[in-house]
């Protein structure tokens, strides 16, 4: 590797971790413009990096542009989108500019996941261990937490055992960024690296994420566990198959999913129990469903918007789409839902194919958490950032195999 070749990645490092603090902070009640300074610094990343990317490697992104982008430009042009152009604008010059931040990582980073992992193992608990040090309040008594959270009882008289942000606006947030640390700190236990201070972030992670009383990271604690157990099966013909049947269920479950909140049948009990499990998602879907069709075309959806716009401005605060399958649906309806996750899965089978154990856990870990929160293709979700990147790069090395074959 030549000396400027080293001296980028260097700088890109560099760069890369003060996104990932600049991107925590900004989710924080006192957020000293970082939400600003981490698009500077994501446009000086694309900046110093564009140069050395050959984009004839990611021809299989074409789908998610055509779908993602173009589609809804042309939809937008031709006047079919029409309910503020001024967001939906905005909304696609956002997923461009991330996608992009994602391919100059995944470009960068092709071949060293474990730096880029490590960027964000250290940059996330220095930021939290910030947090922690200036609003401090963090309750121990994690039994009777652990307690309040499974049974909905979330709300206690006492200050130190009600939910807790941590300076987060919104207390899941804490346990969202918490998560993202533990997933890269099993990484890197699983890998028998970092011991130590992994299992301490995994450790410190749990504290947080029981303080929020987040319900979200328990479920994905559980799959992230179910997948390394089945990464360890040896056999590689029952490992490949196992894996496969993941991906189908996961297939099955959106299929199922998507049917009963546009159905919108909420008296059968299968709907009632898929409801409770997701956090009462699958009623907010309904509801959604319920606007849509008064204004907008539910085979067409209503236009890319923000998911925050869409909170406030269309709904009222009244409900929110934290699922990623309600939200495609919502924003580019039916035809698009199916076209975003036909390619989704997509990715998820060639990696699949490629059998990478890192694979299979970020897929199944990026799936599950888009059940309860929207992730999929979202820009500026810092799941997104952190799992795409780890999908892009093992897609290029599989496509690049692929093709020496």
């Amino acid at each position: 590797m030549s000396e400027k070749a080293k001296l980028l990645i260097k700088v890109v490092n560099i760069l890369l971790s003060c996104f990932i603090i600049c991107t925590t902070l900004s989710y924080t009640e006192h957020s000293l413009g970082t939400n600003l300074v981490k698009i500077v610094i994501g446009f000086l990343i694309i900046l110093v990096t564009i140069g050395t990317i050959n984009f004839k490697r990611y021809k299989w992104i074409t789908w998610l542009i055509g779908v993602g982008f173009i589609l809804p430009l042309c939809l937008m042009l031709f006047g079919v989108y029409n309910y503020n152009m001024t967001q939906s604008f905005k909304y696609l010059f956002f997923f461009s500019f991330y996608l992009l931040l994602v391919i100059c990582l995944s470009s960068v980073y092709r071949d060293k996941i474990d730096v880029f992992l490590f960027i964000w193992q250290i940059s996330l608990s220095l930021v939290l261990f910030f947090l922690f040090l200036v609003y401090r309040g963090l309750s121990f008594n994690l039994m009777y937490l652990l307690t309040a959270t499974l049974s909905g009882q979330r709300y206690g008289q006492f200050l130190l055992t009600q939910r807790y942000g941590m300076g987060f606006s919104n207390v899941n947030t804490l346990a969202l960024f918490s998560t993202l640390l533990m997933f890269c700190s099993f990484y890197f236990l699983y890998k028998g690296k970092n011991k130590l201070f992994s299992l301490i972030n995994i450790l410190c992670s749990i504290i947080f994420v029981l303080n929020a009383e987040s319900r979200t990271p328990m479920v994905l604690m559980i799959v992230m566990f179910m997948s390394v157990v089945i990464c360890r099966i040896k056999n590689d013909n029952i490992r490949f198959v196992t894996q496969t049947i993941v991906l189908i269920l996961e297939i099955l479950f959106s299929i199922l999913f998507s049917n009963l909140f546009i159905a919108g049948n909420t008296t059968s009990l299968l709907y009632q129990r898929i409801n409770e499990i997701s956090s009462y998602r699958l009623s907010f879907g309904t509801s959604a469903i319920g606007i849509l069709k008064s204004s907008g075309s539910l085979l067409l959806g209503i236009g890319p918007l923000n998911s925050t716009y869409i909170t406030e401005d269309i709904f009222g605060r009244l409900l929110t789409l934290d699922n990623s399958l309600e939200y495609f649906v919502f924003t580019l309806g039916i035809i698009g839902t199916i076209l975003i996750y036909i390619y989704l899965f997509y990715l998820f089978f060639c990696i699949n194919r490629s059998k990478s154990k890192l694979g299979f856990v970020s897929t199944t870990f990026y799936f599950t958490y888009s059940i309860f929160e929207n992730i999929i293709f979202l820009p500026s979700s810092p799941v997104s950032v952190l799992i795409l990147t780890i999908i892009f790069i093992l897609m290029r090395n599989y496509t690049e195999q692929q093709q020496q074959i």
